[in-house]
């Protein structure tokens, strides 16, 4: 793949977990990846080129996503050989995004996916989809009641709880912290008018490839200070 030097990162995940529909919410773009509900529906790497200088040599500040095919049910052996050739070669990954369904949890594939990660020192981040499913009833009109909401907030978090325990490296590691970034939560549809979690896996994108930014605060010219007595003796010269 002839990217360059661009920072990439990577989107992981059993096939139909949503990878192309979290990705057109990324790019804001809805038809920038393909979605289906028909399982296995992205069959080969997607990439996408984010930022940049048209024209420029230097490709450093552009950020390329490659959505990857899905692993599990309607994946095929090949593209997981694919995707393993893919992760423990490539320089320019700078982190792999793994999707996890958080009403169905952590699979036996994750694991092995998420080990396999551990094994080749590959940066990695969880990200719990379709969170709304939990914290919003589907049957049920409006939003849910402040018990009921809290209770299912705090369902929530002891599932993420849960989902850190089992992703956990070996404590005794010293690349446990370098290689696992903290865990991620987005909805799978729009709620209020907007999808939750959206920029936070935006930023994690950019800080994984060092293209965060850093706001500048342009600063006053500095004043003299001056002290109510002076203030005062001032205005009482002037009277």
């Amino acid at each position: 793949m002839a990217f360059g030097d661009s920072p990439e990162v990577c989107f992981l995940g059993r096939s139909n977990v949503g990878k192309s529909s979290l990705l057109n919410a990324l790019l804001n773009n809805k038809n920038a990846a393909y979605t289906s509900s028909k399982v296995g529906r992205t069959r080969c790497m997607n990439a996408f080129a984010i930022g940049g200088h048209e024209g420029s040599e230097d490709n450093s500040d552009r950020l390329v996503v490659l959505d990857m095919p899905g692993y599990g049910h309607g994946g095929r052996s090949e593209w997981g050989k694919e995707i393993i050739k893919y992760l423990e070669k490539r320089k320019q990954l700078k982190r792999a995004f793994v999707l996890i369904d958080a009403q169905h949890g952590i699979k036996e594939l994750d694991r092995a996916m998420l080990q396999m990660l551990r094994s080749g020192n590959v940066p990695h981040q969880v990200v719990l989809s379709k969170v709304d499913k939990i914290l919003f009833s589907s049957s049920a009109k409006g939003t849910p009641s402040s018990d009921a909401l809290k209770n299912r907030i705090n369902g929530l978090d002891n599932l993420l709880q849960e989902t850190k325990a089992m992703i956990e490296a070996d404590p005794e590691s010293d690349d446990a912290d370098s290689l696992i970034g903290e865990i991620l939560t987005c909805t799978s549809e729009k709620r209020a008018g907007r999808r939750y979690g959206i920029d936070a896996v935006r930023f994690a994108m950019l800080r994984a490839a060092s293209l965060e930014i850093q706001a500048k605060v342009k600063l006053a010219k500095p004043v003299d200070i001056i002290s109510h007595e002076e203030l005062f003796e001032r205005r009482n010269i002037a009277d």
